[in-house]
């Protein structure tokens, strides 16, 4: 039998970063509790919990982190045992969550992204790497497009995460609780979020392998946005610490490989 139990869970970023859907539980054995968990995502997640214990003894260091693979279940998490079987006994717990596997500290740096918009189309880079307006020290770029423009997936992967149910925007950091997105996670440990998409306007849904050029989203201009774009940043992240990445791009024909830059325009050929 399960006995749920109570915790508080912190997120670590702020509305517009997507949280892994884990589940926690405890089941009672003649050892003590069982406290297990469940990765209910296609992607793996990482966890820390800090246990507040009263008459009970862990058996593993507290507040220790794990890496939970994707869609794995009843991973054993702690063993929590009475101290004086006499004595009432009691527990609760932080936790702390995020998508990604905490200990993997490497990534393909050498990966060659396609431009996320179809071929025959030209849009400008409007907002570039750490860009003044509202990219400072955040490695993601926002490309300048009509709203229903077609979005491509960058690389292949698994969808995530999707919100697409926002229709507000404003220029201010207070709507980005309205954002809408796609988020896809890559086979190397890193991620890609697609912003801003229209309401309802996610082409793809949770849990579906995406290939390279294939479309996601459509394009829009909601949440934090003070016009029609699209905003994309690639990351890897350990737990606490998200690491936005600056990537290369496939430009023109396919031939050219580049960084991209703020304020240029960029064509797709290919």
């Amino acid at each position: 039998m399960k006995y749920y139990f109570y915790f508080l869970a912190l997120l670590l970023f702020n509305l517009l970063q997507a949280q892994p859907n884990i589940e926690i539980y405890a089941e009672q054995t003649s050892e003590g509790i069982h406290v297990y968990a469940d990765n209910l995502e296609a992607c793996p997640s990482s966890i820390q919990i800090d246990f507040m214990t009263k008459n009970l003894k862990l058996d593993a260091p507290n507040k220790q982190i794990y890496v939970l693979e994707p869609q794995q279940n009843k991973k054993l998490i702690a063993t929590l045992k009475p101290i004086n079987k006499n004595k009432d006994s009691s527990y609760s717990s932080t936790i702390w969550k995020n998508y990604g596997d905490h200990h993997k500290t490497s990534y393909d740096v050498d990966f060659i992204y396609d431009l996320p918009f179809q071929k025959g189309k030209t849009f400008r880079l409007d907002q570039g790497y750490n860009g003044k307006m509202s990219h400072h020290n955040e490695n993601a770029l926002d490309f300048t497009m009509p709203v229903g423009t077609e979005v491509l997936a960058v690389r292949d992967g698994v969808v995530i995460d999707i919100i697409d149910t926002n229709n507000k925007n404003c220029g201010s950091e207070d709507c980005k609780q309205f954002n809408n997105f796609v988020l896809i996670y890559h086979s190397d440990g890193t991620f890609a979020e697609y912003s801003h998409i229209q309401k309802d306007g996610a082409l793809v849904k949770k849990g579906d392998q995406v290939k390279k050029g294939q479309q996601i989203a459509l394009s829009g201009n909601v949440g934090w946005s003070t016009g029609p774009h699209l905003h994309l940043v690639i990351f890897h992240q350990k737990l606490m610490d998200r690491k936005t990445l600056k990537t290369k791009f496939k430009t023109g024909k396919g031939e050219k490989v580049e960084i991209l830059k703020e304020k240029e325009f960029y064509s797709r050929a290919y």
